[in-house]
């Protein structure tokens, strides 16, 4: 069971979305050359929106270093020990910290694109063993380049452009000295085409690169590994349990093996590697380019011997089990014990890997299966049989999706719980259904099999807008990121989210997702006189079970112990990367989540739901929200000189279950109020949510500015309800000025409450214009009336948040609170 997670950062937004910004969004659209030799200096051009007065880049490892040559141009050094990977780069300016684009650390020679290559006969000419860094620069556009090879050589042609953020849809196409095309790609590694080519005859070969739909612009750039070096495509096992090293068997292309994988009809080869898998992650993505879908993967980067790129292994904490390749039928089913993962390969083309496993009555299983999610060109579906060959549960693609279209963690690997109906012996049959005609070792599986213990992973998403950006917080502002809770194996808890090692001028408080709830804001604030910085952001999870706090139990920094025990997980990060319609989604993971204080903030929004609570009879009161209440947010808003118009004001990050409100705060004022009403059906527990400002301001030659802007975290806890109030179905709705109304209405008492409920009128900040006398009553009483008197000059219109307000008392003590809004319109 996981009590702590890291927490994975994402470059994109959601539901949440900010509807402008006071600031312009820096925005990172291309890098070039995007990739360098480790070892080496060259200079890079940047591309994007909103990137004024460029002062440097930025990287997470230290490797890099950069120097500003003038405008968009940069100098980049590279240390000879960094690791060929995948890394984020940011550029900074004026405007704060851009979005990332991810940049290529080879170990090879580097070529770029020269002169007119658009024909086969003017082909650039490149050695083996380099990458090439190229642009598709226009529509139409192909880029040729010619290389000479020895017979017998076995040449791989690799194109990296999706997975390196560019929209180029890449088509790679292979050719002999006399135009002859010998091969062609379109997608090896997702969209990414890769040709592995046996060199025929010595001489001289060319490979031709354009998109697939014939487009071409600034940003679709390309780097074409051409190279006999090492490179490796998947491993067996594909994963490994928790600190342990185990003998596994690595496939690829050129890794110094005479020894082809079985089948041979993809040409891979395949040797043996003792790996150690680490104790626990340490919180980076290690150089991999991770999708939105993978957020619930476990793993670790693999570098082998002079191998270009590394490959992901995943991590478990449960004993791994190989599939011994003969289960093909439920006679020759293979026997497990739970809990436990098979490692497994479904290479034929319509095989079949047959599992058996005894649970007891009542027992209940939580049954995963990883195949798209690492890589594996699969569709795999999972059924449960019982000993007769009836199909009892039956498990396809995961549908859910918190994050949706712009993280979108959809995917087609089957996932689902299983209750044992009866002791007994029981069959698990997993097979591919896209199936295929040819053998196809690269049809590797993970299956998960354990009892139902409590999971999740947790997502932190940034900045809060549906567009590429970052996390930049204005000096006496705020900014949010959204955090998204991946919940499995029956979790339903409190999670808690603690920022960890903030960098001097920014706060954050702890955030709570009450019980099942997979989406909560977390704020940080910048100090009104915070130096300009640039720091990294640490966040971790942890399940609280119903979130009641125990402050002799605060929450550190996770010792290397509770990593080792599998308590904390190292999460990756993410952001959106990319506009526009993504096949893929517009937010992946990335290296680090990175906060830049830049600017001065044009308004300072704070949120107090503490109270005390007003009531007529018994003065104020500590504030205790309850099922069926309605809890009161005040609000303070600081303008700047430039920020004077109304400010409307809604909440942000509610449980489903909480409807939106949504209040004004006019011009020339700096409080006010907005509430929700906490329904009876939300569970007990502690919640987290904020409030977000919305403000329209003149500007020069007529024009207006939008500006948003974050309340600090406001957090409460829902106690159980010991009574639900509610008006009466036939309850008035308009009340004439100078007359009154009968407002009928039910005080239904709960969890064993038998004590007085006093009723009344309130709204936050009084009643306005409207007079009533509060009813008490007693014992078996649930149906009360409150007669209301509208002044002769009682405002026009519905009063904000106006409710119909009960205390509850014990031992004539008023501890209970209760209340429910009350639509009631004065008229004339």
């Amino acid at each position: 069971m996981r009590r702590f997670s890291r927490i994975l950062f994402f470059l994109q937004a959601l539901s949440w979305s900010a509807i402008a910004r006071a600031q312009p969004e820096p925005v990172l659209h291309a890098i070039y050359p995007p990739g360098g030799k480790a070892g080496s200096t060259f200079e890079v051009h940047v591309a994007g929106s909103n990137l004024d007065v460029l002062t440097g880049l930025h990287c997470r490892h230290q490797g890099f270093s950069f120097q500003h040559v003038e405008g968009a141009r940069f100098r980049v050094t590279l240390a000879r020990d960094v690791l060929p990977s995948v890394y984020d780069l940011e550029a900074v300016g004026r405007h704060g910290m851009s979005s990332p684009r991810a940049f290529v650390v080879g170990t090879g020679s580097e070529f770029g694109e020269a002169g007119d290559n658009d024909e086969l006969r003017s082909a650039t000419a490149v050695a083996l063993n380099a990458s090439v860094n190229g642009r598709i620069e226009r529509d139409g556009d192909q880029d040729h380049y010619r290389f000479a090879a020895r017979r017998g050589q076995r040449v791989v042609m690799e194109c990296w452009a999706e997975r390196i953020d560019s929209p180029l849809r890449a088509v790679l196409e292979m050719y002999d000295a006399l135009g002859k095309r010998l091969a062609v790609n379109r997608g090896y590694w997702g969209i990414d085409p890769l040709i592995d080519f046996r060199v025929p005859a010595d001489g001289e070969y060319v490979v031709r690169v354009f998109d697939l739909t014939f487009s071409g612009g600034e940003g679709h750039v390309y780097r074409l590994d051409i190279d006999t070096q090492p490179r490796v495509a998947f491993t067996v096992p594909a994963v490994l349990q928790r600190g342990t090293t185990a003998k596994v068997a690595v496939y690829g292309w050129n890794l110094g093996s005479e020894e082809p994988a079985a089948p041979e009809a993809m040409g891979l080869e395949c040797r043996e590697m003792e790996i150690a898998a680490p104790k626990a992650l340490d919180g980076g993505i290690n150089g991999l380019r991770l999708r939105s879908a993978q957020v619930t993967v476990d793993g670790f980067a693999y570098h082998f011997p002079g191998a270009s790129a590394p490959v992901m292994i995943g991590v478990t904490d449960v004993p791994v089990v190989a599939d011994r390749g003969s289960n093909h039928s439920a006679g020759a089913a293979q026997t497990i014990e739970f809990p436990c993962e098979v490692s497994g390969q479904l290479s034929g083309p319509n095989e079949q890997d047959w599992f058996a496993i005894t649970a007891r009555r009542g027992e209940v299983l939580w049954l995963e299966v990883f195949g798209e999610r690492i890589g594996s060109p699969v569709d795999l579906d999972l059924s449960v049989l019982d000993v007769a060959g009836r199909e009892l549960s039956r498990f396809s693609d995961e549908l859910r999706d918190v994050g949706g279209q712009r993280f979108s963690a959809a995917h087609l690997d089957p996932v689902g719980r299983f209750v044992a109906a009866s002791d007994g012996r029981y069959f698990l049959r997993l097979r591919n259904v896209t199936g295929g005609l040819d053998d196809d070792p690269r049809r590797v599986y993970r299956l998960s099999v354990r009892r139902e213990e409590p999971d999740f992973h947790m997502v932190a998403i940034s900045p809060a807008a549906d567009t590429p950006g970052a996390l930049n917080v204005a000096r006496g502002g705020r900014a949010l990121i959204e955090l998204l809770a991946y919940r499995s194996r029956g979790q339903a808890d409190t999670l808690r989210v603690s920022a960890l090692n903030l960098p001097p001028g920014l706060s954050c408080p702890d955030v709570w997702l009450g019980p099942g709830v997979n989406a909560a804001p977390l704020i940080l604030t910048a100090d009104a006189n915070a130096a300009p910085l640039i720091g990294a952001i640490d966040l971790v999870a942890r399940s609280v079970g119903d979130g009641r706090l125990d402050e002799r139990d605060p929450l550190d920094d996770p010792t290397d112990e509770l990593a080792s025990a599998g308590l904390v997980q190292y999460a990756a990060r993410a952001r959106v990367v990319r506009s526009g319609a993504m096949v893929q989604g517009k937010g992946r993971l990335t290296s680090e989540i990175v906060a830049a204080v830049t600017g001065e903030a044009p308004l300072l929004v704070t949120a107090d739901a503490q109270g005390p609570k007003h009531t007529q009879l018994y003065g104020d009161l500590p504030v205790r929200p309850s099922q069926g209440s309605v809890l009161d947010v005040a609000v303070e808003v600081q303008r700047r000189d430039s920020a004077q118009g109304d400010v409307r004001l809604q909440g942000v990050g509610l449980p489903e279950l909480v409807r939106n409100e949504w209040s004004v705060i006019p011009a020339g004022q700096t409080k006010g109020y907005i509430s929700f009403y906490l329904p009876p059906t939300l569970p007990v527990g502690r919640y987290t949510f904020a409030v977000r400002a919305e403000m329209t301001t003149a500007e020069v030659k007529g024009k207006t500015r939008s500006i948003t802007a974050y309340s600090n975290a406001v957090s409460f806890d829902v106690r159980p309800a010991r009574f639900v109030v509610a008006p009466a179905l036939d309850a008035p709705r308009k009340v004439r000025r100078g007359q009154y109304v009968q407002l009928n209405y039910s005080g239904k008492r709960c969890n064993g409450f038998i004590g007085k409920i006093h009723t009344d009128l309130e709204a936050p900040g009084g009643v306005v214009g409207l007079r009533v006398r509060g009813v008490t009553f007693v014992g078996g009483t649930d149906t009360g009336v409150l007669q209301i008197v509208a002044n002769d000059d009682a405002p026009l219109g519905r009063q904000p948040f106006l409710r119909l307000d009960a205390i509850g008392t014990l031992e004539d003590q008023p501890i209970f609170q209760g209340s429910c809004f009350v639509d009631l319109e004065i008229v004339e």
